[in-house]
C-alpha cells in the first residue's frame, strides 16, 4: 500500500514541474537546476509513460464561503471531482496532459453550486543535440478560491514567475484564465547556455461578489504579454551564474496599462546533493498609465471627472528560493519582490511575497504538510494614494491510506486579507475551512 502511494505521488509530481531544464545529452557533469516548485520527495521520480485516474469526495465547513467579511456566509460544501492524467517521457521528448473537473455543492446556499475545470498541457522536446523547446498552457475556469486536493498539490506560488499574480484573493467571482508560454534553450557547451521565452495570459471576471452574473463591480480584467532572454555559465560543477532580461506588458480592462523591463543577475547553487539555492537580484523600470475618477473641483460640473495619470519609476527586483529534499522531508523557503498585476483588485503593483513549506512522511504511512505565506501588493500609481493589499495564508493537511488505492485526507486552510481605502473594490476577508475527504487512485496504466 505504501508502495502504491509513493508511485502515485511520483506521477502527480510530474505534472507540477515548472521550468526544470533537462540535463543536456552528453554532459559529463550535470549543471545545477532550478528548484522545483512542487512538494515531491527525492525518491518520487516520474515514470516513463502512463495513465492514471483519481476520484475524490470531500466535505468542508467554510465560515466565509463568499470570502467577503461584508457579506459573511457559512455553509457546508460537498466536493465531487476527478483527475485524469496522461504522460509520456522519452529520451528526445516529454509530454503531459492533466484535466481536473470539480463540482462544489452547497448545503444551504444551493444558488452558489458550481463546476470548476482546469486543463494543463506541458511539452518538452529536443530539436537538436543541444537545443530544447518547451511549450506550456494552463486553462482555468473556476469561482472563488481553489482549494488544494492532495498533499502533493499544496504548493507555494513560484518565486520570480512571470505568471499572473496568485497572492491576492479576489471576490467571489467566476474567473476564466489562460496562461501559455514557449521557451527555447540552447547549450553552447557543457558550461554555457542561452534561454529565451515568451508568453501570453489573461484573466477575466464575471459575477463578482454577486450571484447575478450581470453585475460586475470594478474588477480589472487583465492581459499579460512578455518575454525575455538569459545567459548562464556553469562556474563549477555545483555553481551557475547568469544574466537575465525580462519584459512584461500588462493591460487592465480599458483604463490602465504598464510596461516593465528588468535586468537581473542570477545564481544557482547545489550546496549539497539535496539542497538547492536560487536567487536573482537587479532592477526594474516601469512605465504606467491609468485613468482614474476623482472629485470635480469645478462647481459647474459636480461629481467625478476622469483624469489620466502617467508614472515612470525604477525599483529593485529580487527573489530567492531555498529547497531541501530527502526521501522523508521537503522544506522550502521562497521570497520575491517584482512588478506584477493586481489580481483583479488593482492594476500594476509591486508585489512582495514570502512563504515557507514543510512536508514530512510520518510513521505509519501518514503524510503531513504545512504551509504559511504573506504577501503585499502596492499599486504603482494612484491620484490621491496608492492602493495596498495585504494577504496572509496558512494551510495544513494529513493523508493516510485506508485500504488499497483509497486514502483519507484531513485539511485546514486559513486566509486573511486587508485592503486600504485606495483599492477601488475594497475587499477584506477572514476565512477558515476544515476539510475531510476520501481519494480513490486507480492503478498505473503504463505503455
Amino acid at each position: 500500500m505504501n508502495f502504491r502511494k509513493k508511485s502515485f505521488l511520483r506521477i502527480a509530481a510530474s505534472f507540477t514541474l515548472m521550468g526544470v531544464p533537462l540535463a543536456v545529452q552528453g554532459q559529463e557533469r550535470p549543471a545545477p537546476k532550478e528548484p522545483e516548485t512542487n512538494s515531491r520527495y527525492v525518491s518520487e521520480e516520474p515514470e516513463n509513460s502512463g495513465l492514471i485516474v483519481e476520484f475524490h469526495s470531500a466535505s468542508s465547513w467554510d465560515n466565509n464561503i463568499l470570502g467577503n467579511n461584508a457579506r459573511r456566509l457559512e455553509d457546508y460544501v460537498f466536493e465531487e471531482g476527478a483527475q485524469f492524467s496522461i504522460w509520456a517521457n522519452k529520451p528526445e521528448w516529454r509530454v503531459g496532459l492533466d484535466y481536473r473537473p470539480n463540482a462544489l455543492l452547497y448545503r444551504t446556499n444551493s444558488a452558489l453550486n458550481q463546476i470548476d475545470q482546469r486543463l494543463d498541457f506541458n511539452n518538452e522536446f529536443y530539436a537538436a543535440r543541444h537545443l530544447i523547446f518547451r511549450l506550456r498552457d494552463s486553462v482555468d475556469y473556476a469561482t472563488g478560491v481553489l482549494e488544494p486536493q492532495t498533499n502533493g498539490e499544496i504548493s507555494l506560488p513560484t518565486g520570480g514567475s512571470p505568471n499572473l499574480n496568485s497572492t491576492i484573493i479576489t471576490p467571489y467571482a467566476r474567473q476564466f484564465a489562460n496562461d501559455a508560454s514557449g521557451e527555447a534553450e540552447y547549450h553552447m557547451s557543457n558550461r554555457s547556455s542561452f534561454h529565451f521565452s515568451g508568453g501570453y495570459g489573461f484573466r477575466r471576471f464575471t459575477g463578482a461578489g454577486n450571484t447575478n452574473p450581470g453585475v460586475v463591480p470594478s474588477l480589472f480584467n487583465t492581459q499579460r504579454g512578455g518575454g525575455g532572454g538569459s545567459y548562464a555559465y556553469r562556474v563549477t560543477r555545483h555553481f551557475t551564474a547568469g544574466l537575465e532580461y525580462r519584459f512584461q506588458d500588462y493591460r487592465f480592462s480599458q483604463s490602465s496599462r504598464d510596461e516593465t523591463h528588468g535586468v537581473f543577475l542570477s545564481v544557482l547553487w547545489d550546496t549539497s546533493p539535496h539542497v538547492t539555492l536560487a536567487l536573482f537580484a537587479g532592477a526594474e523600470h516601469s512605465d504606467s498609465e491609468g485613468q482614474f475618477l476623482i472629485p470635480s473641483t469645478n462647481p459647474l460640473q459636480p461629481g467625478n471627472v476622469v483624469t489620466t495619470l502617467r508614472t515612470t519609476q525604477w525599483g529593485p527586483g529580487v527573489g530567492a528560493s531555498l529547497t531541501f529534499r530527502s526521501n522523508q522531508t521537503v522544506f522550502r523557503l521562497t521570497g520575491q519582490q517584482l512588478v506584477a498585476d493586481g489580481g483583479g483588485l488593482l492594476p500594476a503593483v509591486t508585489n512582495s511575497f514570502g512563504g515557507a513549506e514543510v512536508r514530512r512522511r510520518m510513521a505509519g504511512t501518514w503524510d503531513a504538510v504545512l504551509t504559511v505565506s504573506s504577501g503585499r501588493s502596492v499599486a504603482l500609481q494612484g491620484p490621491t494614494g496608492k492602493g495596498k493589499v495585504d494577504t496572509q495564508a496558512a494551510g495544513m493537511a494529513i493523508e493516510h491510506p485506508l485500504i488499497q488505492n483509497l486514502s483519507l485526507h484531513l485539511g485546514y486552510n486559513y486566509l486573511r486579507q486587508r485592503t486600504n481605502q485606495f483599492v477601488p473594490f475594497a475587499f477584506n476577508t477572514d476565512r477558515d475551512r476544515f476539510t475531510v475527504g476520501l481519494f480513490y487512485r486507480s492503478h498505473e496504466y503504463r505503455f
